[in-house]
């Protein structure tokens, strides 16, 4: 299952996927089923399948295994509405939370979360949030992984990038990310570049005005 901001860009994924396999039913040895096969809900032959639908769309009676939500945020102006992050989060914990199916090896099934972090309280923050949790509950709270990859690594990158480095350097070198740095308020660069959602009062600060001490005893 994938859920996006809307739907016609989530079936848009789900088509890409059926064509896929579509075109490599042999070396994928699966096939799409002909009585299902519309690109936001089709089923493999195998007794798989996927349904691709919005956030906020009707999914009751659709289980799944894996669910993957793809952008739940469409941009700033969805992203700085409260109302907005209120209905998603809603969203997940009334709806989307509850089609998930345990797997041998996933008791909880699987959940993958790819956003840009528009806000501090958009639905990865929340979800992250949970995880330090001081309640009798939080034990049970899914156990979140977080890989972050800022458009500009910083220290102990995951990819082992060093300080500075561009993460797609082919399509945006260090200097046009630079350029775009030096254009934009540090708001919009630490969330839609760096992955890192700051509080718009605290904007005024940017990391690299401060420097690490050495702390003499």
């Amino acid at each position: 299952m994938l859920a996006s901001y809307e739907s016609d860009y989530a079936a848009s994924w789900g088509r890409k996927v059926r064509n896929e396999i579509q075109a490599h039913p042999d070396e994928l040895r699966v096939r799409i089923s002909d009585d299902s096969s519309a690109a936001n809900h089709w089923d493999t032959t195998e007794g798989g399948g996927m349904n691709s639908m919005g956030v906020a769309g009707a999914i009751t009676g659709k289980p799944a295994h894996v669910l993957i939500i793809d952008d739940p945020v469409k941009n700033r102006e969805q992203a700085e509405s409260p109302t907005y992050r209120e209905k998603t989060w809603e969203w997940w914990q009334g709806t989307a939370r509850e089609r998930l199916n345990p797997l041998p090896w996933a008791p909880f099934g699987v959940v993958i979360v790819m956003a840009t972090r528009w806000h501090l309280d958009d639905l990865s923050g929340r979800l992250l949030a949970r995880k330090v949790d001081q309640t009798e509950e939080a034990q049970y709270i899914l156990p979140w992984y977080e890989y972050r990859l800022p458009a500009l690594a910083l220290e102990n990158d995951p990819l082992g990038r060093q300080p500075g480095e561009a993460l797609w350097p082919e399509k945006y070198s260090r200097e046009a990310l630079l350029s775009i740095k030096a254009d934009i308020s540090p708001y919009d660069w630490e969330s839609e570049y760096q992955q890192s959602p700051i509080l718009k009062a605290g904007s005024l600060f940017r990391r690299e005005y401060f420097q690490p001490i050495e702390v003499l005893a």
